[in-house]
This record gives C-alpha cells, sequence and structure tokens, in this order.
C-alpha cells in the first residue's frame, strides 16, 4: 500500500511541475475520479456475472431451451432473494457449471402446500407468474412444508411437465447457500 501512495504522490508531483492552475487540478482530478467510479462499477457488475444454458424445457415460456443467461452474483449478497424471483441453484454436490433455473415461490419462514392443483402459502392463494394449467403433481407439497430460516421452495414454470423443483424428493428445499445468483 505505501508503494502505490509513494507512486501516486510522485505522479502529482509531476502534474504540480506542469504549472497547471488549481481549478484545473480539481477538474482533473474530478473527472478522473468519475472515470475510476464508473470502471469499478462496471466490474463489480459484469465481472461477478456467470453464464449458464437452460438444458431442458424446464422454464418454458420465460426461458427457451438453449437459451444462454447470465446469473447475477451479486445481487444476492445486497439484497434478499424475492417471491418469483428466477434463480440459478446449484444442487448436490457437483463441482461443474450445471445449474438449475427455478422460480422461488416459498420464502424462509413460511408454510408452502399445493392442494387442488394451486400453490398456498400459509393457508393464502399465491398466484404463480406464469398463468396456465392447474398443477397436477403436488409432489412433497401435497402436504404442509415449513420452510426454515434460509430456506426457499421453488418450482419451474413449465410445472405440468418438468418436476425438476421442490416438489421432487430428489431435490427437495433449497438452502440459501445452494443459490448462486438472481437470472435474467
Amino acid at each position: 500500500m505505501k508503494k502505490y501512495r509513494r507512486k501516486f504522490k510522485q505522479f502529482i508531483g509531476r502534474i504540480k511541475k506542469l504549472k497547471i492552475g488549481t481549478r484545473a487540478m480539481n477538474l482533473a482530478m474530478l473527472i478522473i475520479g468519475w472515470f475510476l467510479v464508473i470502471g469499478f462499477a462496471i466490474v463489480l457488475v459484469q465481472g461477478f456475472q456467470i453464464k449458464t444454458v437452460v438444458s431442458d424445457d424446464s422454464m418454458v415460456p420465460t426461458f427457451e431451451e438453449e437459451e444462454v443467461l447470465k446469473i447475477n452474483k451479486v445481487v444476492y449478497k445486497i439484497t434478499s432473494p424475492n417471491r418469483m424471483d428466477t434463480v440459478a441453484v446449484k444442487i448436490g454436490e457437483t463441482k461443474s457449471n450445471v445449474h438449475y433455473v427455478l422460480r422461488i415461490v416459498g420464502l424462509p419462514g413460511e408454510e408452502v402446500q399445493i392442494k387442488n392443483g394451486r400453490i398456498y402459502i400459509n393457508d393464502e392463494l399465491v398466484e404463480y407468474v406464469i398463468p396456465g394449467d392447474l398443477i397436477n403433481d403436488p409432489g412433497i407439497a401435497r402436504e404442509v412444508i415449513k420452510l426454515d430460516e434460509n430456506e426457499y421452495f421453488m418450482m419451474c414454470d413449465n410445472y405440468n411437465n418438468s418436476r425438476n423443483d421442490s416438489r421432487s424428493s430428489n431435490i427437495g428445499i433449497i438452502n440459501r447457500n445452494q443459490i448462486e445468483g438472481r437470472v435474467k
């Protein structure tokens, strides 16, 4: 850190030798500062995004099969996931870049149940963002599921043609640390 301070002071010293006026110097430093801030923001937003490919039709009509998606890994370090956000989720101990793309339905502390083909959160009907048919297979959500702290219930948008979501006992409830980021 001292090395960079010394170099910065040397840089300022060279600029002072040019006998540039104080106002011009302040303007130049302001412009340089803004470029640094904008550059840092671009690196922060773009640098922490990864890409994933939708490998099946589980999120149709929101995302098509083989569509390339960007995963924003920063957003959930700043805020919490919200109901109906689409997220990338790591399932199991895979070290590859395989993600499930799912939609958050139930949040921590809530009770989730699928009855009569509809989703109920804390015994209140929740309209799914993709209007469609009744849910044919409630899976493990046939019974009330109580979500603990940091647990989420997620579903795919193509819910009658895919069960790669929290309804499946193979996947089940998703823990907060499995969420890689928001998908758009």
